[in-house]
């Protein structure tokens, strides 16, 4: 393991350790062991007045507002209401009775309750943070896999042209076709992508394997006849520890004549890194065993792993606008889900627009001020143009500054505003019941 690993560990443990996941099993056994030890640290501290009554500052309360902090509003309230049973308990065995002290108690209550409230808000807020993180990463990973793709299927163009008539655009286009129509198997469309690899990474032998419960890997499709993957391959491990491609040249495998029977292993990994499947190739023309050939495999099988990825709710998506574009669909769908699971609002903005010249030169003024983030789809309707512009993790200041934008653009470029152009603009909150309806509903009027 690796200096830079180890401190990842570690740094994970302790974040574990200061900040665990909220309401988990052990949850309430340490609400009660964290109580008792308190109870037990007053007792013998302090025999006479274990709960500090009176006394300059009650310690014994830390710990019902240790566990506010940590886990939120219930386990702070139980953890005080122990130390109240601590105290009924022990007020009871006693020789000599006291009177309960409501205000004592009462006040440590609240104060627990408070800092519920405080770590829930605060929680609340921590998650949706990550989770905008998580996406903008995932987008970025996504959109560097594409450019690679872009420039590396450049670079072959021009000597593919003659022997290849379709395109590698064309191929991962329809590939993400068929992810989409088989998108209900653990691996859709798995033969087709073996077919363009070999195809386009000169592949003779190779299958692709999907890991079972049972921790044996299970042949999902083939080419040739390449032999099984055992579990315990040195490629694999390397491959899946590294969380990148694997060959019998890389450094780091045991010194062995042969230390496994495949060339190359590659492990089909998604932009937020979930591991689909893996492909294992044991026969390949050896001038095609370079960097770029294996760059060029292993960005393929994440653009595949991305279509998998995003195939069900670009599906449902798709049965309802056929004519959407892929990205317009697959964003739309994870949109709506970060919408529902965590409270991070996106926005689609739809701008209409005659069908003539003026129209379509004002939406490419339009196309060249959106956001790097936002995805456009522009939809011909009768006589009308209509450019959707989906905005993630855009709020509604974001959206009128867009729109203050449209109309600067139109004045300055145009010379016309929302009025001459007699442009309309509708808003749809993804925040709303049913959003993708509230979308048919605005392309099916202006249809009409």
């Amino acid at each position: 393991m690796s200096l830079r690993s180890l401190y990842q560990d570690l740094f994970a443990r302790l974040h574990a350790a200061l900040a665990p996941v909220r309401y988990n099993r052990l949850m309430w056994l340490e609400v009660v062991v964290i109580t008792l030890v308190a109870i037990a640290f007053g007792i013998v501290f302090q025999h006479n007045n274990p709960f500090q009554i009176g006394g300059e500052f009650p310690w014994i309360w830390l710990a019902p507002v240790l566990v506010a902090l940590r886990y939120g509003v219930a386990p702070g309230s139980v953890s005080s209401l122990i130390l109240i049973a601590a105290w009924k308990l022990m007020d009871h065995l006693s020789e000599t009775h006291e009177s309960f002290p409501e205000q004592y108690f009462l006040g440590g209550l609240i104060l627990a309750m408070l800092c519920g409230e405080f770590s829930a808000a605060w929680g609340g807020r921590l998650r949706r943070a990550e989770e905008t993180n998580h996406y903008l990463d995932e987008r970025l990973s996504r959109i560097t896999l594409r450019h690679l793709l872009l420039r590396l299927s450049h670079d072959r163009m021009e000597q593919e042209i003659l022997t290849k008539p379709v395109t590698l655009r064309d191929a991962l286009g329809g590939l993400r076709q068929l992810t989409a129509a088989q998108g209900d198997t653990h691996m859709p469309a798995s033969l087709p992508l073996l077919q363009l690899l070999t195809q386009y990474c000169q592949l003779e032998s190779s299958a692709i394997f999907v890991a079972s419960e049972q921790g044996a890997y299970v042949r999902s499709s083939a080419i040739g006849a390449p032999p099984n993957l055992r579990a315990d391959d040195p490629l694999l491990a390397y491959a899946l520890e590294h969380r990148s491609l694997s060959h019998l040249l890389i450094e780091g495998l045991a010194d062995v004549e042969l230390p496994s029977p495949f060339l190359v292993i590659a492990p089909i990994l998604t932009s937020d890194k979930k591991l689909l499947g893996v492909l294992a190739i044991d026969r390949m023309p050896f001038l095609a065993l370079n960097e770029e050939n294996l760059q060029m495999l292993s960005v393929m099988l994440g653009y595949y792993a991305d279509c998998v990825n995003e195939a069900e709710g670009s599906r449902r998506f798709l049965e309802l606008f056929p004519e959407a574009p892929a990205d317009f669909a697959a964003e739309f769908s994870r949109l709506l889900q970060l919408q529902r699971n965590y409270g991070i609002n996106s926005h689609v903005i739809v701008l209409a627009f005659e069908n003539d010249e003026s129209g379509r030169q004002a939406i490419a003024e339009i196309m060249r001020i959106r956001r790097g983030l936002d995805i456009p789809w522009q939809i011909k309707s009768g006589n009308r143009l209509l450019l959707a512009n989906l905005m993630p993790l855009a709020k509604q200041a974001a959206v009128d500054g867009y729109l203050l934008r449209i109309e600067a653009i139109l004045k300055e470029h145009m010379g016309l505003g929302y009025d001459e152009w007699r442009l309309t603009s509708f808003t749809i909150d993804l925040e709303e019941s049913d959003p993708t309806a509230s979308l048919q509903r605005l392309i099916e009027v202006r249809h009409d």
